[in-house]
């Protein structure tokens, strides 16, 4: 009997897994998705980003696989974002998930995402392009959790923001 439900969970938990890192979302390169039941509901590009309201954070990300990064961040608030989608959409939502382009996932919970701008969606560090990946930089978007001690959840090269 044991052995059946540990195999039952462990079932669970890849079912799980997998669909959290399923998406069906297009995303060209140097553009983010906003996706919800598996549909795309807006893509901004780099521009579209950069004419929201934007502000400046200072910012040390620790993290134990690569060197640390400090620096000021330029971002739009990840509420912001959403608000300029739906400003409904948040309301009926639990958890925001961020995909990047390398197949890195994580997720958010809506309350961090709503109580305060601490979760931004960047695009420039001290005044500088991020770079794109394949030119060894980590954007040109990336999510950067400024109440994180640790920068797991940071996520780089963002390409789809979903909400679930």
């Amino acid at each position: 009997m044991i052995v059946v439900t540990v195999f039952v969970a462990l079932a669970a938990a890849v079912m799980a897994l997998a669909r959290l890192n399923r998406s069906d979302a297009v995303v060209t390169q140097g553009s983010v998705a906003v996706t919800r039941d598996g549909r795309t509901l807006k893509t901004f590009t780099l521009a579209q980003v950069r004419a929201l309201p934007s502000v400046d954070a200072h910012k040390k990300i620790v993290s134990s696989s690569h060197a640390d990064e400090e620096g000021t961040y330029t971002g739009v608030p990840v509420r912001e974002l959403l608000r300029a989608v739906d400003p409904a959409l948040l309301d009926q939502a639990r958890l925001v998930v961020t995909r990047a382009s390398d197949g890195y996932v994580s997720s958010i919970s809506v309350e961090e995402v709503k109580k305060s701008d601490s979760v931004l969606l960047v695009y420039a560090k001290d005044g500088k392009s991020l770079g794109m990946a394949d030119d060894g930089g980590t954007g040109p978007f990336r999510i950067v959790i400024l109440s994180d001690a640790y920068g797991n959840r940071c996520t780089k090269w963002v390409n789809e923001i979903e909400i679930r």
